[in-house]
């Protein structure tokens, strides 16, 4: 056999290795994707108040809601991770119509609840957003599209199942 032939020979199995492994790999991540999707949403499900666009600044309709978990909203969006400036609603909101799990917590909370919520949000996967909110009336609000879950008590275990089971569940699949 010439080098040649054999070089030939193990481009062609590692093309079929690389080949067998994507099928396997694929085959894995919808299994998991199946799993996630037989899993019901948590939370409350909320009435829904639509997907409208609106411009930046007009008024509309007052949420049903604090937070809100539909409803009319900008055409940017708030964008994943932890915020520490104020975003508007409007933003978050696009957000979670591309599939965004959003964890509000009360301004103000004690930094041990805060560490919680964070380690929480750290530790979990998937399209997520966390951010304060002042006139939240419970320590923690956990939305998504069309779901609202209130926390009387930090329960980062809850967080974390909330945000790995409700987020890429919405009406659009697209950057947050």
């Amino acid at each position: 056999m010439t080098t040649e032939n054999k070089v030939i020979g193990g481009i062609a199995l590692l093309t079929l290795a690389i080949i067998i492994g994507g099928i396997w790999l694929s085959g894995k991540e919808g299994e998991k994707n199946q799993e996630k999707l037989n899993k019901p949403m948590m939370g409350e499900k909320m009435p829904d108040e639509g997907a409208l666009h609106v411009a930046e600044g007009k008024p509309h309709v007052a949420y049903n809601s604090n937070p809100p978990t539909s409803g009319p909203h900008w055409a940017g969006v708030a964008g994943p991770g932890i915020k520490y400036e104020p975003v508007p609603d409007e933003l978050v909101l696009h957000s979670m119509e591309h599939g965004a799990a959003v964890v509000w917590y009360r301004e103000g909370l004690e930094q041990s609840d805060m560490d919680k919520i964070k380690e929480a949000f750290n530790n979990s996967s998937g399209k997520k957003i966390m951010l304060a909110r002042k006139d939240l009336d419970v320590p923690v609000a956990l939305t998504s599209w069309g779901y609202l879950l209130k926390l009387d008590t930090v329960d980062g275990a809850i967080i974390k199942e909330f945000i790995e089971t409700n987020n890429d569940r919405a009406p659009e699949k697209a950057p947050i």
